[in-house]
């Protein structure tokens, strides 16, 4: 089934919930999040694969395996793999050297494919992830193993944000190929740039259900530059004049999921069950708030739409106007009724009120 927004926006969710998972404290296992159980979802799996090192060049591998997402399972077949992004990634790309190899999967090409590259990082952590139950007992090599749970009959989501995006496009490639075919669908969010025009016409070939979603001020999708890579054909660009929610301009707000979720859908985001982890609450915030054009500050407000930013790095430096509407209207000097459409929200989650 195509991804519209509203369900876009609840992968995302998906991948939010496996950033959070990671943070709680370095299990390969975590306990599910809390919003994931809220919405139905059973952990069947988890994903590994080696750690990374994020230091000028290359990206380059650690010797010690990590959590990078689960396989949850909500309904009898119907499942969701889920790779989280990484924290450090959209700063490493900056400096980061992206060698592009030539393309070679488990299962392998026709001789009549040739010429498809890859880019070597990515693809060198995607080989190293497995597949592990509950429990921590092995299941083997990620794509394989997941085409084992699904059976015959199971229909399978990737979803991935950044780094983990060009994760589960390898993985989404593999699966089709390997048996799962038409059950396989993807959604994608701020991803890098995972190969030449040769392997993303590919991906477009056998993927017949996906989404790939880039926002315009994010700088992840923009790389690697040259060398031939090319962004998957069928992406949408979020802009910030047609997104339900404007997002601060910085590196890390224009990147982090739950700001794309928003603008791919307010009110569903907001209505996200994950509480804020503990040691990051902040009383609810607004960073401000847009009046309408050609109107006289701050007396002629006809309407007032939300305009906040819902990440991490905000979450750690609030802009706090006031923590109640009736304060927000002090702060800003505005007399009149109260605006009952204001959106208040923490960076981190959204905590509406």
């Amino acid at each position: 089934m195509p991804f519209t927004n509203t369900t876009a926006a609840a992968c995302g969710i998906l991948a939010m919930h496996a950033i959070d998972m990671f943070r709680v404290g370095g299990s390969l296992t975590p306990p599910a999040a809390p919003g994931l159980t809220a919405a139905g979802w059973t952990i069947r799996a988890y994903i590994t694969g080696n750690d990374t090192l994020f230091a000028k060049g290359p990206l380059q591998l650690k010797g010690d395996v990590v959590y990078y997402g689960y396989l949850a399972e909500r309904a009898p077949g119907e499942l969701a793999a889920v790779i989280r992004g990484t924290d450090d990634f959209v700063e490493w790309v900056e400096d980061g050297e992206f060698p592009p190899i030539p393309y070679a999967p488990q299962v392998p090409l026709p001789a009549t494919q040739t010429s498809i590259f890859i880019e070597q990082g990515f693809w060198t952590l995607y080989a190293s992830m497995q597949l592990i139950s509950p429990t921590g007992a092995a299941l083997g090599a990620l794509a394989p193993a997941i085409t084992n749970t699904a059976g015959s009959t199971g229909i399978v989501t990737l979803v991935g944000h950044s780094l983990g995006a060009a994760l589960a496009t390898y993985l989404t490639l593999d699966l089709a190929r390997g048996g799962l075919g038409a059950r396989v669908s993807a959604c994608l969010f701020a991803s890098p740039q995972t190969g030449n025009q040769a392997f993303v016409t590919l991906f477009d070939q056998m993927i017949g259900d996906y989404r790939l979603f880039n926002y315009i001020l994010d700088l992840v999708p923009r790389v690697p530059l040259g060398l031939g890579y090319m962004p998957l054909p069928r992406r949408t660009v979020l802009q910030p004049a047609t997104a339900e929610a404007n997002i601060r301009v910085n590196i890390g707000c224009n990147h982090h999921v739950i700001c794309y979720c928003a603008m791919l859908d307010y009110e569903g985001t907001m209505q996200a069950t994950t509480p804020v982890p503990a040691g990051e609450e902040v009383a609810p915030l607004v960073l401000w708030a847009r009046k309408p054009e050609n109107s006289v500050w701050p007396n002629s407000w006809s309407a007032i739409s939300p305009v906040l930013c819902l990440c991490d790095g905000c979450r750690k430096k609030p802009v706090l106007l006031a923590t109640s509407k009736e304060g927000l209207n002090k702060e800003l000097g505005i007399v009149g009724p109260l605006f009952s459409a204001l959106k208040f929200g923490g960076c981190r989650r959204p905590t509406p009120q």
